[in-house]
């Protein structure tokens, strides 16, 4: 009986060795792990502070090359300023420079207010009479229920609720 003890009191021992054993390869592969996605979130940091630093030079640029083709006066066709504006510019960017230079900038609505209003001048309620010559008679729905069918109601409630 004492050998069978000391048998699985070896194998017991043996046993923790196997699990100190996996248990070290496991740490060493997560420290491995861990240093891979701290070096590409480093790198990943790295080209979005890159990435962002030429976003606000290409939008200086467009702003200052803006400004000059609305503002400046030009000494010729041959001017280098005006053709690295108009490089520098997208077309639509371009055009809507020169539209400004040309016309000023675009005036807002507020200014503009009505005296009267349209439904003034047209009665609010008007009564509907439908008559069909055909066999079938013509539906009419009442303007309070919805043009929409039942189906098109939930499809159109599900849209609204984003599912």
């Amino acid at each position: 009986m004492e050998w069978l003890w000391l048998i699985l009191g070896i194998a017991g021992l043996g046993l923790l060795w196997l699990l100190i054993i996996t248990m070290e390869k496991l740490t060493e592969r997560l420290k491995v792990h861990d240093e891979a996605r701290r070096l590409a979130k480093k790198d990943i940091a790295e080209r979005t502070a890159a990435a962002e630093s030429e976003f606000l030079e290409d939008q200086y640029a467009k702003a200052s090359a803006i400004d000059y083709i609305e503002n400046a006066t030009f000494s010729g066709n041959d001017d280098p300023q005006l053709k690295a504006a108009i490089e520098t510019l997208s077309s639509e960017e371009l055009v809507q420079s020169a539209v400004r230079r040309m016309f000023g900038t675009p005036q807002g609505t507020d200014d503009i207010t009505a005296s009267r209003s349209a439904f003034d001048q047209t009665p609010t309620h008007k009564k509907v009479l439908a008559k069909g010559d055909g066999v079938t008679p013509v539906k009419v729905r009442s303007s309070a229920r919805s043009a929409l069918s039942k189906s098109e109601q939930k499809m159109l409630k599900k849209i609204k609720q984003g599912d």
